[in-house]
């Protein structure tokens, strides 16, 4: 049964890393006004969410039922924070940049469960921590000087976002699977008194924005929020550095932006720190469990 949960696990994580990977591209895609985007994107995907509970309300997944604690809704708004960042760091900064950015979550997430939850946390993690600051320098760096400063501050914005419902998640009891598409809905709400126009100039662009919004993005989040039932924590994050590699190949194959030499050596600092921090968890993780197994 442990393998087959695990093998599921994988299954769930590696699809939607790998369906989020094409956030990015799509979005770029789109190249309509932030707020407009941003309005569309988050009240699509709490569409798509209330299609779901209509269709299944009388038998409801377990790990995606309805949001009904104040914990819950605090999730759910700091996944709607990072949705909106996330758009505004897309047009602002380049793609390699927001998603090497966005990656640092899990570690943010560490320094946060410490400080509010008084949570352990290794010292490997503290390690960590400072080779991916000096990847995320490293990133950053030409853009202090550019334009694209403030993207890149926007993705730190959002990172920081993606750790505070990482952090939270861990006190909420109830399931999680549609936090994502709540807090999507909830961005449209603060979002629509300053959205200058809800149409777009052509139908491409309402194509890809029904494709983002309705379906890519509920169902990849989605996945990647049921993952950690199957896997633990930090291997889901292993996953989601799929996003961080390919969301930049698939700008660089289909728009031709190819990231800067620095760009990829900082990003290669911060993405190997990242899979041997979370590999020596797991392993850890795993050891731990198998000894607590033995004894028992």
């Amino acid at each position: 049964m442990f393998m087959q949960n695990v093998s599921a696990g994988v299954m769930v994580a590696f699809f939607g890393a790998l369906l989020l990977s094409f956030d990015a591209l799509l979005l770029r895609g789109i190249n309509g006004d932030i707020l407009t985007v941003a309005f569309w994107r988050g009240l699509l995907t709490g569409v798509a969410a209330l299609i779901y509970l209509v269709v299944f309300w009388r038998k409801i997944h377990p790990f995606f039922g309805i949001i009904r604690t104040p914990t819950g809704f605090i999730v759910s708004a700091f996944y709607g924070v990072a949705s909106i960042l996330f758009v505004m760091g897309v047009s602002l900064t380049s793609v390699a940049n927001l998603l090497i950015i966005i990656a640092t979550a899990p570690l943010w997430a560490a320094i946060a469960s410490r400080i509010w939850l008084k949570e352990y946390v290794a010292a490997g993690t503290w390690v960590a921590i400072a080779f991916v600051a000096v990847g995320v320098y490293l990133v950053v760096a030409p853009s202090l000087e550019q334009r694209n400063a403030l993207g890149d501050l926007v993705a730190l914005g959002a990172s920081l976002s993606m750790a505070g419902a990482f952090t939270v998640s861990r006190i909420v009891k109830e399931p999680l699977g549609l936090a994502p598409s709540v807090g999507g809905a909830l961005s449209a709400v603060v979002l629509f008194p300053f959205v200058p126009s809800f149409s777009f100039d052509s139908t491409s662009q309402i194509i890809l924005m029904a494709i983002e919004g309705g379906l890519l993005l509920p169902i990849a989040l989605g996945l990647i929020a049921v993952a950690p039932r199957y896997l633990p924590a930090p291997q889901v994050g292993l996953f989601l550095l799929l996003e961080t590699v390919l969301g930049p190949l698939w700008i660089a194959l289909f728009l031709g932006e190819l990231p800067s030499k620095t760009v990829l050596l900082g990003g290669g600092i911060v993405i190997a720190t990242l899979v041997i921090h979370t590999g020596y968890y797991v392993r850890s993780s795993s050891s731990s469990s198998s000894s607590s197994s033995s004894s028992s």
